[in-house]
């Protein structure tokens, strides 16, 4: 059982950094730098040079019919690193799900809870595919963000499952009314993850799409979605100090209040980065900190849920 949790805890970590792998993507325009799936430039180990490729590459590997930018082996190679990530975590879920049925005999749902990530991943994989053959729709670039989020989710769950089958000799008095406002806090923060993720492509449309806002403008040109997620930090940032203040409060699950604090840090990482995405014209630098800053918080805030429930075993 052991050495199944350190895979469990390699998956999470592999998690966050293929979100944050995918930050840089996005951050960097490096979407596209491998125009064609699984391969890269129909090779398994991406160019370097142009002169590797055939005189003609943006004809051969135009998208959805939209040619190609130019070839730039950094791009290429953000992109292609971010798929051998991901590759890799896929590689880590399918060991968790082989490893399962030797721990049968210790709960005989593993198998079914293994299988259920790995056919997870294996959608991710698919929608990657298709986020890049559709010339990068933005509605699957939600989606993309959703299952991540979700196979994070996943992970942590297999993780203190498998904790409370080892010991579940203390449990922890059930705090309903921490347990209902982290909930939401889990929701909220979900909820403005995915608005982060619509509002970066409305970026994306109006710099590199249609060209009719600069980075240093381009907050001018967004919509409600911009100011919604904007507004909805602070929504969040009120209900944090609300918990942490009753957890303060109540003294008794020290483990909750560090958990919340924690998560708490991560938020006000998220909102300085916002800030600077806000008011610097959204420097590259800026947006892998600020979607791992808010990952790092839904999931920190999610793990604060499990401890408040108490044991995820049955009666």
């Amino acid at each position: 059982m052991k050495s199944f949790q350190r895979i469990i805890f390699l998956c999470i970590i592999g998690t966050y950094s293929v979100i944050l792998a995918g930050a840089v993507v996005r951050g960097t325009g490096s979407g596209l730098g491998c125009p064609d799936w699984p391969r890269c430039f129909g090779q398994w180990v991406p160019p370097m040079d142009i002169h590797d490729l055939p005189e003609n590459y943006k004809e051969v590997y135009k998208i959805a019919g939209k040619t190609i930018a130019d070839f730039d082996p950094f791009k290429t190679w953000t992109e292609y690193i971010n798929r051998l990530l991901g590759v890799i975590l896929g590689l880590g879920i399918v060991t968790l799900f082989i490893k399962s049925f030797g721990l049968k005999e210790h709960e005989r749902n593993l198998p079914w809870f293994c299988g259920g990530l790995l056919s997870l991943v294996m959608i991710q994989g698919g929608v990657g595919a298709l986020v890049v053959s559709t010339h990068l729709a933005p509605f699957l670039i939600t989606v993309h963000m959703f299952l991540a989020v979700l196979l994070l989710f996943g992970l942590l769950y297999l993780k203190k499952y498998c904790e409370d089958l080892q010991d579940i000799s203390i449990v922890p008095q059930i705090d309903l009314k921490a347990l209902r406002i982290t909930k939401g806090l889990v929701f909220f923060v979900f909820i403005q993850i995915l608005m982060g993720t619509q509002v970066r492509q409305q970026v994306d449309h109006l710099t590199r799409d249609t060209q009719t806002a600069t980075h240093e403008n381009v907050v001018s040109h967004l919509g409600a979605m911009f100011y919604t997620h904007r507004s909805f930090s602070i929504l969040i940032l009120g209900f944090f100090i609300y918990l942490l203040t009753y957890l303060h409060s109540t003294r008794y699950n020290r483990r909750a209040f560090l958990l919340a604090f924690m998560a708490f840090l991560c938020v006000l990482g998220n909102i300085v980065s916002g800030i600077a995405l806000n008011y610097f014209g959204f420097p590259a630098n800026a947006q892998p900190p600020h979607l791992l800053f808010g990952v790092m918080s839904v999931g920190i805030l999610y793990c604060l849920y499990l401890n408040l429930k108490g044991t995820l075993l049955e009666d």
